[in-house]
C-alpha cells in the first residue's frame, strides 16, 4: 500500500499503533519512575497531536522526496531529531546535564522515531508480514523485560535504572528492523523501476 492510498481511513489505525507503541516507555518513564499518572494522560494526548501532525508530514515529504524508501528515510530521521531537540531543549535530557543521558540519546531518537514509523511499517502489505512479525515480537519482549524489572526490582536495588538502560538498549535495537525496512523499500522501487 501507497501513502497516498486511502489517507483519511487510515489516520486513525495510524494514531492508535503510534500512541501503543509509546505506552510501554511511557509507563516506565511517568507511572514507574515518577508516579505521574497525569503526566501519563498528558503526554498520551500530545501524542495524538503529533501522530496526526506526522501522519501528514509523511504524504508531504513523500510529494517532495518521490522515492518512497528515500523518503520513509527522511521522515524517521526528521521525527527522531525532532524527538531529541524535545527531549534536549523542553524536558532537559541533553546529554550535557547528566553524563548517563549519553548511554539514552540512541534509544530516545530510536523511541520518537519508532512513534512515526511503526504505524507506516504495520500498514504495508503482505510482503513485509514476515519484518512486522519479527518488528513485533522483539518489541513486546523487550518491553516487557524492562517493565519488570522496573516494577519488580525495588528502586533502591536499581530497578529503574536498570529499566531504563533496558529500554534504551532496546529501542535503538529497533532500528535493525528499521534498517530491514528500509531495504526492502528500496529493492521495491528497484523492481518497479527495471
Amino acid at each position: 500500500m501507497k501513502m497516498s492510498e486511502h489517507p483519511m481511513k487510515r489516520l486513525p489505525w495510524f494514531i492508535v499503533v503510534g500512541v501503543l507503541f509509546s505506552v510501554p516507555g511511557e509507563i516506565l518513564n511517568q507511572i514507574l519512575a515518577r508516579h505521574n499518572v497525569a503526566a501519563f494522560r498528558s503526554t498520551m494526548l500530545s501524542y495524538v497531536v503529533l501522530l496526526f501532525i506526522a501522519f501528514f508530514t509523511a504524504k508531504a515529504i513523500q510529494r517532495i522526496v518521490r522515492r518512497r524508501d528515500y523518503a520513509v528515510i527522511c521522515y524517521y530521521l526528521l521525527f527522531g531529531t525532532l524527538g531529541l531537540m524535545v527531549e534536549w531543549f523542553l524536558l532537559g535530557n541533553a546529554p550535557v546535564a547528566d553524563p548517563f543521558q549519553v548511554v539514552t540519546q540512541p534509544g530516545m531518537f530510536t523511541f520518537w522515531g519508532t512513534l512515526v514509523l511503526a504505524p507506516m511499517l504495520l500498514q504495508e502489505p503482505a510482503a513485509f508480514v514476515d519484518l512486522q512479525r519479527s518488528f513485533l515480537r522483539f518489541f513486546v519482549s523487550f518491553s516487557l523485560l524492562y517493565l519488570i524489572v522496573a516494577a519488580v526490582v525495588p528502586r533502591s536495588h536499581g530497578g529503574i535504572y536498570f529499566g531504563f538502560i533496558l529500554f534504551a538498549a532496546g529501542t535503538a535495537s529497533l532500528n535493525y528492523f528499521y534498517v530491514k525496512y528500509f531495504r526492502r523499500l528500496t529493492e521495491i522501487h528497484r523492481h518497479a523501476t527495471v
